[in-house]
């Protein structure tokens, strides 16, 4: 007889649960087509339906837990969610740290390409968008200003490194072209590009071997007239860049302050050797003039005896 009645209670729930149950069955309401509990396929099983038509809320004695409008919102600690996911509160994803598996929050922008870069455009200054380039094969990261400033600034990433980019305030549409300057690029080998001028405070360059080998007992000092020689064939200073090539070139400001450096250090050579030349001729000078005194004296006593005898 249990047997029988264990029978009986088994396929009477497998039979409830096989079926949509309207809710007015379970909460009274006679309206079934908008409130009722269902089952939907899946795979391998069956998921949960529930349909009531004003909203759904989920919360504890506490409060409000997660609130699902009408309108398909979802708030999470909000009550009015004003977007599909309202969250009033703090938001934490990720994995057990950043080092294990994929750590990221990504946006689908179905209609996106390569030269457009509004995948998270926003008309409020209070907004700063963030994203990646929606394209199958590359994909540079961004970060883009909002369009309540007169220019508009972005940075990309790849693998060359980072791009800084910028062009004046306009109006595109959805898919077109944003073309825009590159005015500064960092490479993943840590140069550096700068369209414009830079300016600081403070800049410290660190580069060897520095000039001071022109102090050693060793350096072959160039001669004066060699550095003239040179200088009136090739209108520039020995070892120094024409100005056409720092023109094409560029200028290496490192290695140019150490040859600068340099030259000063052989001007500074010259100087003590024209120093010493000068203190020689000042005192050959002071004994030549003593040598004239004295000769001007003898021939004052000479005049002075022939006087005497006349």
């Amino acid at each position: 007889m249990k047997k029988a009645i264990s029978i009986i209670s088994l396929l009477t729930f497998e039979l409830l649960f096989s079926q949509d149950i309207p809710f007015d069955k379970l909460y009274g309401n006679s309206d079934p087509i908008h409130y009722y509990l269902a089952r939907y396929p899946v795979p391998g099983s069956s998921g949960l339906d529930i349909n009531w038509y004003g909203g759904i809320r989920l919360q504890t004695s506490d409060g409000l837990g997660i609130q699902l409008l009408k309108n398909g919102n979802v708030g999470i600690g909000n009550a009015d969610p004003i977007e599909k996911l309202d969250v009033l509160g703090n938001i934490r994803i990720g994995s057990t740290h950043s080092t294990e598996g994929i750590n990221a929050l990504s946006i689908r922008y179905q209609n996106g390409s390569l030269s457009n870069w509004g995948s998270l455009r926003s008309s409020s200054a209070t907004f700063m968008s963030f994203g990646v380039k929606a394209d199958n094969t590359v994909s540079d990261g961004w970060l883009s200003s909002d369009s309540s400033l007169n220019s508009r600034l972005a940075m990309t990433m790849s693998n060359g490194g980072f791009s800084f980019l910028s062009t004046n305030q306009q109006s595109t549409a959805i898919n077109s072209p944003v073309t825009m300057t590159e005015v500064m690029k960092i490479t993943t080998a840590g140069n550096a590009a700068l369209q414009g001028k830079f300016e600081a405070k403070e800049i410290k360059v660190t580069l060897t071997p520095t000039a001071d080998f022109v102090f050693e007992n060793n350096y072959n000092l160039p001669k004066l007239e060699d550095v003239e020689k040179h200088i009136k064939e090739k209108k520039h200073l020995p070892e120094i860049a024409s100005a056409k090539e720092m023109e094409k070139e560029g200028v290496n400001v490192g290695e140019f302050q150490i040859k600068l450096l340099q030259k000063i250090e052989e001007l500074t050579l010259y100087t003590i050797e024209q120093e010493k030349s000068l203190k020689k001729l000042k005192e050959e000078n002071l004994q030549l003039h003593k040598q004239s005194e004295e000769i001007a004296e003898l021939k004052k006593q000479v005049q002075q005896l022939i006087s005497e005898k006349k």
